[in-house]
């Protein structure tokens, strides 16, 4: 329930370039959110998810990678919410985070604004699907 197999990270350069070009997006400062709401196909997970923290943000690496990590951690404990209405509606859902703050993050605040954009994706979906 609260693991992050890695058949759910987004991945491929065809399925990157499709989200990217047809895609919607959102900002939710400090995140950038770019998401594209699919009917289900077989043999690909409900939700997929992805993250990038540009090195403009932090020319360390090590920095980068924390970020990274509690963007993802903030994700795979809020994500059951959004993943159980996709189900429901027999949808699948892209969606990938680019990292825009210039300040190092607490995981707090980071967690907080990963449920802000599930909510808003969730209020997006429910307002496009009828």
């Amino acid at each position: 329930m609260y693991n992050l197999p890695k058949s759910e990270i987004l991945r491929g350069k065809t399925s990157l370039d499709k989200l990217f070009g047809e895609g919607e997006r959102m900002s939710e400062f400090p995140f950038r959110v770019f998401y594209k709401i699919n009917p289900t196909i077989e043999g690909i997970p409900t939700l997929r998810f992805g993250i990038v923290v540009p090195k403009r943000v932090s020319k360390l690496a090590h920095e980068r990678n924390r970020i990274k990590r509690i963007v993802r951690e903030g994700y795979r404990l809020n994500r059951q919410p959004f993943s159980a209405l996709l189900e429901g509606k027999n949808k699948q859902a892209d969606f990938f985070l680019v990292y825009t703050g210039k300040i190092k993050p607490n995981s707090a605040k980071i967690h907080i604004k990963i449920i802000l954009i599930l909510q808003r994706l969730t209020q997006d979906h429910e307002t496009t699907a009828e």
